[in-house]
């Protein structure tokens, strides 16, 4: 009887545990890379007299589907997009009522499908059917780049339209559309013979339609001829296919650019911090105007932004009551501007960790303190009044300390920056001293000592680059940028002929040269205007990075053709 309970109890126990364990994935081993592989199509790839209502591709593995909505692209496009279901190891695509006769269709996942265990994506797959009795064999190849920076995009619809008109993409959606590689390449597989019209577009509302403003745009200026990429001894028309047959190295090349907003607009001003107005505009613009109405006048330092979508007022004196100013832009746009006291934030003071009573201070940056072949400066955060005073300046020589004061004046000019006319040696660490309280901004701020220490650097510690322009097209200005590694412009220069440029004592890094074909001969990059048929004013980079050391003298040439 005890071993008849016994085996029961071990029977129960052996069940209970059964029920308890987990089933894992068992680890080691490499991990799986490969993407999922089509082992069968039904109907079959390339099926001519297609009639199915839907297409079913079956896989080596089970796979899942990321985002159809965005990644699967149905050239020509149909009225309904396709839907896509998982069934074991297949993809089933249905396809809408809407296809039309005698008609080539691709259907392209780019990267719709991954598999299941680790998410490895197949990059592209195309599935082709033609309604009539043939698929059609003719492409069209071409690269997109950025119209200002060169670099290549990717993710953005290529369209063809079998008509050449010019109002198409603002109404009509497209005859064939595809869409960059992260190469910026495009590819139209099997279409019709015939020229088209090309277009890019960045469609931002997926309308496959251009019509918002931000919307990015490419267009070529005249129509493309399809291509057969091999010779085809089937071509029932052999001078056609020898007649459009091309390199497939020979790419359309497509500059994706912005059209200039010309509907300007000043935007509200903006004054988070007492005695500064900013008044942002929707775009840039060339000239600003103010013209004072009525109210309080206002004595201020003006600065404009860099990319002159902004200007800046710093007044000398706060706005006690209202002002109100007409600012007129470019001689054309006009608008009146009311300004009011500044109204210190609910969450300022001790909401902030900062008592209300306390000291703000005026900072004064010191710059190109190792600089030989710049001026010392000091950058203030405020416009400061005049004064005169002391500047400490200690030289740290082995024998001993050679330590001088010597006085500088600040004139009645409203002075963000003042440069420090003093000079420096090489190689010598140097201390400079300037009590606190010296400087008296605008906005009622004065200054904490300042007590900076450097060394001066040699001449040895600078290159010099000089690049010889050679210029094909003389019909024009051009614009010569050199640029440091963070994309910030060092020195601009204006050219029309062959000429050499000297960029000299330049500190140790990488460099670039930026070139803007001038058209128009306003001394900026201008981008292009579909309606009016205005490719973007074509930019050139030097095909290198330039790389300067110390010490070192560069050439190149770079010709602009």
């Amino acid at each position: 009887m005890t071993m008849k309970r016994n085996v029961g109890l071990f029977v129960i126990l052996m069940f209970l545990l059964a029920g308890c364990a987990k089933i894992v994935t068992p680890v080691g081993g490499p991990k799986d890379t490969t993407p999922p592989k089509v082992v069968k199509e039904a109907p079959a790839n390339s099926s001519t007299h297609f009639r199915s209502k839907s297409i079913k591709i079956t896989f080596n593995e089970f796979v899942v589907l990321n985002n159809p909505s965005k990644t699967v692209i149905v050239s020509p496009p149909l009225n309904q997009n396709p839907e896509l279901e998982i069934v074991g190891k297949s993809v089933v695509i249905k396809l809408p009522d809407t296809l039309r006769d005698n008609t080539t269709y691709s259907i392209v996942l780019a990267e719709t499908i991954k598999d299941y265990t680790e998410g490895n994506p197949l990059s592209i797959y195309t599935y082709s059917f033609s309604t009539g009795d043939h698929i059609d064999s003719f492409m069209i190849k071409g690269k997109l780049k950025d119209a200002f920076s060169l670099s290549e995009v990717k993710d953005v619809y290529v369209f063809l339209y079998d008509q050449d008109i010019d109002s198409l993409p603002f109404s009509v959606r497209p005859t064939y559309l595809t869409k960059s590689k992260s190469n910026g390449e495009f590819v139209f597989n099997n279409i019709h013979p015939g020229k088209y019209k090309v277009f890019a577009l960045n469609d931002i509302n997926n309308n496959l339609i251009y019509d918002l403003p931000n919307e990015s745009i490419a267009f070529s200026d005249t129509p493309v001829e399809a291509y057969v990429p091999a010779p085809d001894s089937s071509a029932e028309d052999k001078n056609i296919t020898r007649r459009s047959r091309v390199e497939e190295n020979d790419l359309l090349k497509l500059a994706l650019f912005n059209e200039r907003d010309t509907n300007q607009t000043l935007l509200k001003y903006i004054n988070k911090t007492e005695n500064i107005y900013s008044f942002p505009y929707k775009t840039d613009f060339s000239t600003f105007s103010p013209r004072f109405l009525g109210g309080q006048e206002l004595k201020y330092f003006q600065i404009i932004s860099e990319n002159r979508d902004s200007v800046y007022w710093y007044l000398k004196e706060p706005i006690t009551d209202t002002a109100l100013y007409e600012f007129t832009v470019d001689q054309q746009y006009i608008d009146t501007v009311k300004l009011s006291p500044f109204k210190k934030s609910k969450q300022s003071g001790a909401s902030r960790g900062r008592k209300g009573n306390e000291k703000v201070s005026l900072r004064v940056n010191v710059n190109n303190k190792e600089n030989i072949f710049k001026p010392l400066t000091l950058d203030f955060s405020y416009p400061v009044k005049p004064c005169t005073f002391d500047m400490m300046i200690c030289k740290r020589l082995k024998s001993g300390n050679d330590t001088i004061v010597k006085t500088y004046t600040l004139p009645d000019t409203f002075l963000l920056s003042f440069p420090i006319d003093y000079p420096f040696e090489e190689k010598l660490p140097y201390s400079i001293f300037i009590r606190d309280s010296v400087f008296y901004g605008y906005n009622g701020t004065t200054n904490d000592s300042i007590n900076v220490r450097f060394t001066t650097k040699t001449e040895k510690d600078y290159g010099n680059l000089q690049i010889n322009y050679s210029i094909s097209d003389h019909s024009c200005q051009y614009l010569a940028y050199l640029l440091n590694n963070k994309g910030s412009v060092l020195q601009q220069n204006v050219i029309s002929s062959e000429c050499t440029i000297n960029y000299n004592h330049l500190e140790p890094g990488s460099y670039k040269i930026r070139v803007v074909k001038d058209r128009n001969n306003n001394g900026r990059w201008d981008t292009g205007n579909y309606r009016k048929r205005l490719q973007p004013e074509e930019i050139f980079f030097f095909d290198k990075p330039i790389n300067i050391r110390g010490y070192w003298d560069i050439e190149e040439d770079f010709e602009l053709n």
